[in-house]
């Protein structure tokens, strides 16, 4: 089974509490891996590997120590000669498909090393996709990504995938979602190989016990220069995306599975 690894703040056990039926349920191998703690983490041990200003898009210190978190996760898959895992955030609701699809691995295309399953922001969201790499289960389709996503909820990454972003990542500039699965601003996003599901098979969901980074971003609004930076990138990936079209790739919405538990 594809291990699954379960970040968690030691000062949030009622997210604890929400998660661990669930993963239980779904008869998930899972860990829970402490965050890092925005709240105690030094300056000295978040700029070790996240840059503490400077940022292309723009990060608070829980984004920071979030990273770290996920930058911790991969270690642990690449020391221990983990193939793949499941890396999830301790907000989302999974669909009952998910535990299937980590007893049963064979459906991971060799030149993919991350997998996008959370559907982030609006429902009816369209993103460039290419053509289906495979039906994981009925009604389920696997497609390389060729568009920015966010979210970084619920992820599937390769040893392969963790071991290269590690050696090659530089002083993180951006958020952990936007260095997974932007092509826009990614230095890593063309040579891992990124995938996602149609439909989406996560979403963050609060249930009630709010989430600490979406928090921070209801605090830090986004400015007219990184409005007008934001632009810049996705005018940039234009030609790329056109080259994509024309190989076959086409914009699709992702929608939600209905296997994903209402809230």
């Amino acid at each position: 089974m594809i291990p699954t690894f379960l970040i968690n703040l030691d000062r949030r056990p009622d997210r604890l509490g929400f998660m661990a039926p669930q993963l239980d349920a779904l008869g998930l191998d899972w860990t829970r891996v402490p965050a890092l703690d925005a709240a105690t983490a030094s300056d000295a041990e978040i700029s070790a590997e996240v840059a503490l200003s400077g940022h292309r898009i723009g990060m608070g210190r829980g984004s920071m120590c979030c990273a770290i978190t996920n930058f911790r996760i991969w270690r642990r898959i690449v020391d221990g000669g983990i193939p793949a895992a499941l890396v999830l955030q301790d907000d989302v609701a999974l669909s009952t498909l998910i535990g299937g699809l980590m007893r049963h691995p064979d459906w991971l295309p060799p030149d993919i090393g991350l997998v996008q399953f959370e559907h982030f922001g609006r429902r009816g969201g369209a993103r460039l996709v290419g053509p289906a790499l495979g039906e994981p289960v009925p009604g389920v389709t696997l497609h390389r990504l060729h568009s920015r996503v966010a979210g970084a909820g619920a992820y599937l990454v390769t040893g392969t995938a963790a071991a290269m972003m590690l050696a090659e990542k530089p002083l993180l500039r951006m958020p952990i979602d936007h260095f997974l699965f932007s092509p826009n601003v990614s230095p890593v996003f063309d040579r891992v190989g990124v995938a996602l599901t149609l439909p989406g098979l996560a979403v963050q969901r609060d249930a009630g016990i709010a989430s600490d980074l979406a928090g921070e971003r209801r605090r830090r609004p986004r400015s007219p220069t990184a409005r007008l930076v934001r632009l810049w990138y996705e005018i940039n990936r234009t030609l790329p995306q056109l080259a994509a079209m024309a190989a076959g790739a086409r914009w699709r919405r992702i929608g939600l599975h209905p296997s994903v538990p209402a809230p």
